[in-house]
């Protein structure tokens, strides 16, 4: 491009200097940013040169078809093809048709018109396929919006139907809570704990047991504990741990390990376990010193000779325990048998009937539900998942929470920040949004106003 700087300088009108003739200062830096602005593109700094040619159109107050010319030339080679149609543009309409560029420039143009009709048409087409799959994705979105709505009103009706069934079943439970009673023992009031933990029953059952078999309570004497009754300390208060009486045992420790004493304060189980749970269904879970864990009876016989690398106390008839060979969760019954096999990465107890098991699905902690018989009632796919309560569980999901059934199915969607405990009022309260809105057990909607609870749709 230096080589033909001179003859172009001379070409135009307005950066033509003769010798003789003196020229204004703002002629002179018009010459001397066109020259820097020819060095910046010969030393491919484009950018650069773009700036001093237009510092020179800024002191000429016009351009020039040398201008132009060197500012297409960059912006072209600089890959900025609208800024190079527009310096094209500019440079045609300053009439340059003797100008040593002009064919250049001509071929620059077509080619750049091109380039930009190419994308144009690109952009077409690439905003026609964008809305196709929009459309596509809508009526998928409304499809799936149809399908999730049949499953929950086919749940709802599901749920509609046990309820119905609920009553038969409450009505033989209450027979059996009568059948109790007509024996007034504690082992029979005991027994249909046993058999029916759960439920509006199992509250009243434990409550008149307790009334008329009280235990002695847990008292503290000087920093230790002991257990008084009708006032009497009838266990002496010398115990560092210890826990309320259960099925007629109350767990108690000394120096980090743990026995169990009878209402009386004989101490029928010394101190021995370095862990140990209450009683449930007639057994303890215990952990020995040298770390195997294991199940006693209250004469603290071993269940059998099963020992495990851990366990949980039992609940509804079933007691988690974690196989020695594998690490993995399974349930055994109140006979030691295992009657679901270690395949959990975790686990929780039994509630009406139902636990949450864990499971490593792709690399992720994965939570589902299971029944008594080990069947899956659900997929592994929740990121946490709360115990049944009431025939409903809430559940987390894509960072989000919601409300399943006893089935399986969903009453809500995972679309909640939070869900508290449903409170004795039937309702839990819920956050959307930095909203607050309470649901029900059947995910209906509601607003707390002046103490009362208005449905509304949310």
């Amino acid at each position: 491009m230096k080589k033909i700087v001179l003859f172009l300088l001379m070409a135009s009108s307005t950066l033509m200097v003769l010798a003789e003739n003196k020229v204004s200062s703002q002629e002179n830096l018009a010459r001397k940013n066109y020259y820097r602005a020819v060095d910046y593109f010969d030393a491919g700094d484009y950018k650069s040169a773009v700036k001093m040619v237009e510092a020179a159109e800024k002191a000429l107050n016009k351009t020039n078809p040398r201008l132009s010319y060197v500012k297409a030339n960059a912006l072209y080679k600089s890959g900025d093809l609208a800024g190079t149609q527009a310096a094209c543009s500019k440079y045609f309409s300053t009439n340059p048709i003797q100008d040593n560029g002009y064919f250049e420039m001509t071929k620059i143009l077509d080619d750049v018109t091109t380039q930009l009709n190419e994308a144009a048409a690109r952009r077409r087409e690439e905003a026609a396929a964008q809305k196709e799959a929009q459309m596509e994705a809508a009526a998928r979105a409304e499809v799936e919006a149809k399908e999730r709505e049949a499953v929950m009103a086919s749940a709802a009706e599901r749920r509609a139907k046990d309820a119905e069934e609920q009553v038969a079943r409450d009505a033989k439970i209450a027979d059996a809570l009568k059948a109790a009673q007509a024996k007034n023992t504690k082992e029979a009031y005991q027994q249909f704990l046993y058999d029916n933990p759960s439920g509006k029953y199992a509250a009243q059952a434990k409550a008149e047991m307790n009334k008329k078999w009280p235990a002695p309570v847990r008292v503290m004497r000087k920093n230790k504990y002991g257990f008084e009754k009708a006032g009497n300390l009838v266990v002496k208060a010398k115990y560092d741990q210890a826990s309320e009486f259960c099925e007629g045992l109350a767990r108690v420790g000394k120096a980090n390990k743990y026995g169990f004493v009878d209402e009386v304060g004989k101490e029928v189980i010394p101190a021995q376990y370095v862990a140990a749970s209450n009683f449930s269904y007639g057994y303890a879970a215990v952990k020995a010193s040298e770390g195997v864990c294991y199940f006693i009876d209250k004469t603290g016989k071993k269940m059998n000779g099963d020992v495990y690398a851990d366990t949980k106390a039992f609940n509804e008839g079933l007691a988690p325990v974690q196989a020695a060979n594998n690490f993995l969760y399974g349930y055994i019954d109140t006979k030691g048998n295992m009657v679901i096999d270690p395949a959990y990465n975790n686990v929780s107890w039994f509630f009406e009937d139902l636990a949450a098991v864990c499971k490593n699905v792709g690399g992720a902690k994965r939570y589902g539900y299971i029944n008594k018989n080990g069947e899956a009632i659900t997929d592994f796919e929740f990121e946490a998942a709360k115990d049944f309560k009431n025939g409903v569980a809430c559940v987390k999901k894509n960072g989000k929470f919601g409300l399943i059934d006893k089935f399986g199915a969903p009453i809500t969607e995972c679309v909640y920040d939070y869900i508290s405990d449903f409170a004795n009022d039937g309702y839990a309260l819920a956050k959307k949004n930095k909203n607050n809105i309470y649901l029900d057990r059947e995910g209906n909607t509601w607003a707390k106003v002046n103490g009362k609870y208005v449905e509304v749709k949310f």
